[in-house]
């Protein structure tokens, strides 16, 4: 079973991606925002671009981009099975196409289940410019 807290990544650095310090916040929250940060990276990584791991990330948006609407549900599987693979705090998801926010070409709802904390939702927004932004919408800790 894994821990809470924060991943490799931010206690090396001690803070998150959007520079917030690790020590502001409760062991819960830390969790959750470090797979917040981590599903980030896994969508703004693209596929071949590590030798050693040659199928972390998604394959290029340009060509899910140019096949819109219908390659949206070719993305969503490939979200889902990447992130499955790469976040292991992570058990299931569910990834629900949303009405794309102006600005943005594809949006969805990523309901991440994790092992240990609970639940927690994903706004994930794809740009032009070929990078994903995920918002935290919310997160419900599991009581059992």
């Amino acid at each position: 079973m894994t821990r809470g807290g924060p991943g490799l990544f931010e206690a090396i650095t001690g803070h998150f991606a959007n520079g917030a310090p690790v020590d502001n916040f409760d062991v819960e929250t830390q969790t959750f925002l470090s797979v917040q940060d981590n599903i980030q990276r896994i969508l703004n990584s693209r596929r071949n671009g590590l030798a050693h791991l040659p199928d972390y990330g998604l394959d290029d948006l340009s060509e899910i981009y140019r096949h819109l609407p219908s390659s949206a549900h070719r993305l969503r599987r490939a979200i889902e099975s990447t992130v499955l693979k790469y976040e292991p705090r992570v058990k299931a998801i569910d990834t629900l196409i949303r009405e794309t926010e102006p600005g943005m070409l594809l949006s969805f709802t990523m309901c991440c289940h994790l092992h240990r904390e609970g639940l927690v939702r994903f706004g994930t927004h794809f740009t032009p410019d070929g990078q994903t932004r995920l918002d935290l919408l919310r997160a419900e800790l599991d009581r059992d």
